[in-house]
């Protein structure tokens, strides 16, 4: 970019900075709401639930030499704003990520950005509070290259400095697919990046413009799911494990806050927790796993104490079913005793509930927690027992149940607060019959459906859906991921084994956004395929985040004790 732009640039750049500053002292008198603190849900530990994880002190130890070995380096010398102290993917597991540190005379907010050259999207950043430490995380870094990243320092009376700093970037490795735009209107889309997971891979983030802007070093396999606080929970691995059995919660720098090991008895196989980890009103995390030494997989939840490792709560989805269910289910990898395949979970907070996803069952099922009452069931009339009738949701006019389903979520907009017993359910019906299911459209296409449930009357009709449009150049046989956008009322659907003859292992991925007002305009798509032919084929979900937590961001190197 030449010198004329930058001028240009940064002078939009100070001028919203000096209006952020004045409007943040006007805004110090309004009125201040009362918060009222709602107890927290937080049943008594089962002192039967099996202990499968530990906290993980070796991850942690190792970081804080990672932190001590940084300072130490720092400070052998001064470094200044237009002199920065710059460590690129300091924790070793995010390349596209740098630490930038540098003292300043007096106290100054920080506005950093990357991405600002002609066809670039912006990455940016402001902090609001007036500091002379400053230790700052770059992201959205553009891989193999030069990345210029900006920043504006301002002081208390206003007055501004800015420096650009040269930041270098190596390629991507071979396991990060490739990523095509095929639609995209930045401007229309929900603001933020495309995370993707893969089945077995470095989970990777995408801009508007299809373009790699981050991405994680670390083994992945399927979760790399958003917490309450910004930070994410991701399962991972050591380079030598067979078994990803460690549980990260980190930042996108690639802080670890958390770790823990996972350990089930007499499991072989690599998926210890192997769809889902969600978050718990108590801050505890709920995955979906298998029974110790037990003979049926992928049937099991446990829950993990967040502060503790410390396994507190047990489901055995088994005992919600009548025996012949597992005992002599002939399905989809019956030779595993797969019998459910459990992929997602979600919490209703509005009576401390949970929505599960059973794939091999072709069925959304909703029960009380912890105690696993079952509440109700979305699913085709067929194939179930006399004492399971009442449990069964009565559709209402045309409804196509799910079949090999993925990521059902409840909504969370303001219209779907206005009566307690009405539910709005998205999800991505993959529409492939395992145990039961509508055969006369079986394997005609993949959709996002979103379905209002009346629990009351236990009924449910089918509301909005896409995919059938597209027919079978849509169909993903497995995997796949829905997500309301509530910004803008777009949903971001990811449909992620599709056949395509151009695609080197034969396998694409479509990550598509969709305008649910305007007849399903796509505002967004992107296809992702492997680089080779032995590239791994499935992207698992993807997810729409801002870069930068909206929930703030004050990072620190810890400065954590080893012992």
């Amino acid at each position: 970019m030449n010198r004329k732009k930058y001028v240009l640039l940064f002078t939009v750049v100070i001028g919203l900075l000096l209006t952020f500053a004045a409007c943040s002292n006007e805004n110090d008198d309004t009125k201040e709401e009362e918060e009222v603190e709602k107890e927290k849900y937080e049943p008594e530990p089962n002192p039967e639930a099996s202990q499968i994880s530990t906290y993980n002190e070796e991850r942690l130890d190792e970081q804080a030499d990672i932190e001590a070995e940084i300072l130490e380096e720092y400070n052998q010398d001064t470094y200044r704003l237009d002199d920065p102290f710059i460590k690129v993917d300091p924790y070793d597991s995010a390349p596209l990520t740098a630490l930038v540190m540098f003292e300043t005379e007096k106290p100054v907010q920080i506005h950093v950005s990357v991405g600002n050259e002609e066809g670039e999207i912006p990455i940016e950043k402001e902090w609001e509070d007036f500091k002379e430490q400053h230790e700052i995380p770059v992201l959205g870094l553009y891989p193999d290259r030069e990345n210029i990243v900006s920043i504006v320092a301002i002081d208390e009376d206003g007055n501004t400095e800015i420096s650009h700093i040269t930041i270098e970037t190596e390629p991507l490795p071979e396991e990060v697919p490739n990523t095509e735009l095929v639609e995209g209107t930045p401007d229309d889309m929900e603001r933020g990046l495309s995370f993707i997971a893969q089945n077995v891979g470095p989970v990777f983030a995408v801009d508007g413009n299809a373009d790699v802007r981050w991405y994680s070093s670390l083994p992945g396999r399927l979760i790399f799911n958003p917490l309450s606080n910004g930070n994410y929970i991701q399962i991972t691995k050591k380079p030598d494990a067979d078994q990803y059995n460690d549980l990260l919660e980190t930042d996108l720098l690639g802080k670890v806050y958390n770790a823990y090991e996972i350990n089930i008895e007499e499991y072989e196989r690599g998926n210890l927790i192997h769809h889902d980890v969600i978050e718990v009103p108590s801050g505890n995390l709920l995955a979906t796993t298998h029974e110790p030494n037990g003979e049926y997989i992928e049937d099991f939840m446990h829950e993990i104490d967040r502060e503790t490792g410390e396994t507190t709560q047990e489901i055995n989805v088994r005992e919600l079913f009548p025996s012949e269910a597992y005992e002599e289910y002939d399905g989809k990898n019956a030779d595993l005793n797969d019998w459910f395949h459990q992929n997602a979970i979600w919490y209703d907070e509005s009576d401390n509930s949970i929505l599960i996803s059973g794939r091999s069952q072709d069925l959304i099922m909703k029960m009380s927690y912890p105690d696993a009452e079952i509440k109700w069931i979305l699913a085709e009339d067929e194939e179930w027992p006399e004492d399971y009738e009442d449990y069964l949701l009565e559709p209402i006019n045309d409804v196509k149940f799910p079949a090999g389903q993925h990521a059902m979520k409840i909504l969370d907009r303001p219209e779907d607060q206005e009566n307690d017993h009405i539910k709005n359910v998205i999800l991505f019906d993959n529409n492939t019959i395992i145990t039961r299911g509508n055969e006369d459209v079986n394997e005609d296409y993949s959709r996002a459906v979103l379905y209002e449930i009346n629990e009351e009357d236990m009924t449910v009709e089918e509301i909005w859906s896409y995919g059938e449009e597209r027919g079978e150049d849509f169909f993903s046989d497995i995997v796949g991921n829905v997500q309301y956008l509530y910004e803008t009322d777009h949903v971001l659907l990811t449909s992620g084994a599709i056949e395509d003859e151009t695609s080197p292992t034969g396998i694409a991925g479509r990550v598509v956004e969709v305008d649910t007002e305007d007849d399903a305009n796509v505002i967004f798509e992107v296809k992702v395929t492997g680089r080779t032919e032995n590239s791994e084929k499935f992207i698992y979900r993807s997810i729409r985040l801002p870069a930068y937590p909206e929930q703030g961001w004050d990072f620190t190197l810890s400065e954590r004790e080893v012992e």
